[in-house]
């Protein structure tokens, strides 16, 4: 989902789910988090090195 999606998402909620929504996000960042496999972490340097080819390969 496109940040822009989630976003119109969240607008849409109501003050309490965002709220909830808030809450989870910032569990999600401050849960720690185990170390990526080393496949794991090529795949997120590749898809960050690369996102403009992936875009167009979704396409």
């Amino acid at each position: 989902m496109a940040a822009e999606n989630l976003a119109d998402v969240i607008s849409s909620l109501t003050p309490e789910e965002q709220e909830s929504v808030k809450q989870f996000v910032e569990f999600l960042k401050h849960r720690p988090s185990p170390a990526p496999s080393p496949f794991l972490a090529a795949v997120n340097e590749f898809i960050d090195q690369h996102s403009e080819l992936l875009h167009r390969l979704a396409q």
